[in-house]
This record gives C-alpha cells, sequence and structure tokens, in this order.
C-alpha cells in the first residue's frame, strides 16, 4: 500500500512500532497516521492522543485510503473557491 500511496503523491514513511511513530511524528511533517488492520488498539492510545489517525479494516484497499485522505486533507485542484 505504501507504494500505491507514494505513486499518487503522497509522502509515506512505514513504521513498525509505536516509538517510531511518535519518532517521525516529532521530527517530520505528519498530517495522519495510518494504522494497519492487525495493530494491537490499546498501543496506539499516545498517537491518537495527538494526531489525526486512520484505522484501517482487514479488507481495506488503497483507494478506499485514498478517498478518506481527499476527505480529511482535500488537494489544492479539488477545493471549491
Amino acid at each position: 500500500m505504501a507504494d500505491d500511496l507514494s505513486a499518487s503523491g503522497y509522502r509515506v514513511w512505514e513504521a513498525l512500532s509505536v516509538s517510531e511513530v511518535l519518532h517521525l511524528c516529532e521530527h517530520e511533517r505528519v498530517d495522519a497516521v495510518v494504522i494497519a488492520a492487525e495493530m494491537r488498539e490499546e498501543a496506539l492510545f499516545p498517537v491518537r492522543l495527538k494526531h489525526v489517525t486512520i484505522s484501517l479494516e482487514p479488507q481495506a484497499k488503497t483507494a478506499d485510503l485514498i478517498w478518506e485522505l481527499e476527505q480529511l486533507f482535500p488537494r489544492e485542484s479539488q477545493q471549491i473557491r
């Protein structure tokens, strides 16, 4: 999914732990944290307190995530003036 998001123009980092996510959020401009379906919810509490998060369902497709991101962060060409 990360490759597809990058190809669609999104800047993507992958993290394997909550501490990696928090580090990235402190040192990079992160608009949203996308959480894999297999992640334990209670482990993500510190991330959810400070950042916009999107939790994926097991059957989620890249197109679903892109739609959600575009609802939260419309691209300039999509914004109504």
